[in-house]
């Protein structure tokens, strides 16, 4: 949206956020599974309760 509608620097700050975003989101998932494998040791789940 901010990089569709916006002008030069709108559409940089809209860039900037967007790899803000991917990063945080990326790292989230990849320090999560490797706090979920050191937990359970790498065993294979065949269900994980919540």
């Amino acid at each position: 949206m901010l990089f569709s509608f916006g002008t030069g620097p709108i559409k940089g700050f809209a860039i900037t956020l967007s790899i803000g975003i991917v990063t945080s989101m990326f790292t989230a998932i990849i320090v999560s599974r490797a706090i979920i494998n050191k937990i359970y040791g790498g065993k294979k789940l065949e269900e994980l309760s919540i």
